[in-house]
């Protein structure tokens, strides 16, 4: 049995997650992940279905759901069971494991997920003001394709620390939201990956239909997380101004009031998905408003088709 934290999790798997935290602990788990037949109440579910063939269900407490081609999962807020298909393939399982399946369970666990990639400034990297409190947490969100990832990779390469890549952990830790460190794993597209030197040879091809790249980190990441200080959403600005003329500077401006919930909420993780299957619970609702309040929340535009990644990044840094 394997034992990792996951998006501050302590869980304990029967499948071998090299991507994940290794982490030792006493006592029960948070979440099992089990591999096995799925219970009586999936088999009328998935009966008559082919392994290519796309189906799910739910109840106010599971999701049951098959991906075409890699296998059935049972999903609650305490155990993930995963029926692999014969020949699936073992990248593509782990990282629905990873993503969609703990992304649902900690859902059902009433714990806020956004989507998007988080580091730590730490003491050496202060720019304008001491820190006091500990690492600074932010997370870069915004729509597919937005650069988060670059951005994100750019940071850590003036001394940020990684949190997470792509799905984001916040639970509340004395007083204040907090970020849950995912797994030491960073993601980049092609593009990216031979800018910053990489070479892909040595990568692991994860596609995912965006040709992208993972890197696994052996250091620079932060276990413990941080405090969620800053929230910045990156927007692609195709909109023609007066006189024609497509932007070609970053614009950033300060989300004050009842737009800031509206930008955490449009940002959760499977959000839409979520909240059709289950609901908002006024639990969650509440986690998400004190989010919202602690929280200083930022919009950068930047043009489309122009390489603003440095005034992104000393923009960033300058407001830390």
């Amino acid at each position: 049995m394997y034992k990792y934290l996951l998006y501050g999790l302590n869980v304990e798997s029967e499948i071998e997650i090299e991507e994940a935290y290794h982490q030792d602990f006493g006592g029960e788990a948070d979440v099992r992940i089990a591999v096995g037949q799925m219970p009586p109440e999936a088999l009328d579910i998935f009966e008559g279905k082919e392994p290519d063939e796309a189906c799910s269900a739910i109840s106010g407490s599971a999701l049951i759901c098959r991906v075409p081609g890699i296998g059935d999962y049972w999903i609650s807020k305490e155990k993930i069971t995963v029926e692999p298909f014969e020949g699936a393939d073992r990248m593509r399982l782990k990282s629905t494991l990873l993503g969609s399946a703990f992304g649902y369970c900690m859902f059902l666990r009433k714990q806020v997920l956004l989507h998007g990639g988080a580091v730590a400034r730490m003491d050496e990297t202060a720019s304008s003001e001491p820190i006091t409190e500990g690492p600074a947490g932010i997370i870069i969100t915004g729509e597919s394709g937005a650069g988060k990832s670059t951005v994100l990779d750019a940071l850590m390469e003036r001394g940020y620390r990684f949190i997470a890549d792509d799905v984001c952990s916040i639970t509340e830790h004395e007083g204040k939201p907090h970020i849950n460190m995912a797994y030491p794993q960073k993601k980049l597209c092609r593009d990216a990956a031979i800018a910053h030197g990489y070479d892909l040879s040595k990568l692991i091809y994860i596609g995912e239909d965006r040709d992208k790249f993972a890197v696994r980190l052996s250091e620079g990441f932060l276990p413990e997380g941080a405090d969620f200080r800053y929230l910045f959403e990156l927007v692609v600005n195709d909109e023609v101004e007066n006189g024609g003329v497509q932007p070609t500077h970053v614009s950033v401006r300060e989300i004050t009031g009842h737009e800031k919930l509206k930008t955490v909420l449009r940002n959760i993780y499977r959000g839409e998905d979520q909240a059709k299957m289950w609901g908002i619970s006024p639990d969650y609702m509440q986690e998400c408003l004190k989010i919202a309040a602690a929280v200083r929340v930022f919009q950068i535009a930047r043009p489309s088709g122009v390489d603003t990644l440095e005034e992104i990044v000393k923009i960033i840094d300058g407001m830390m």
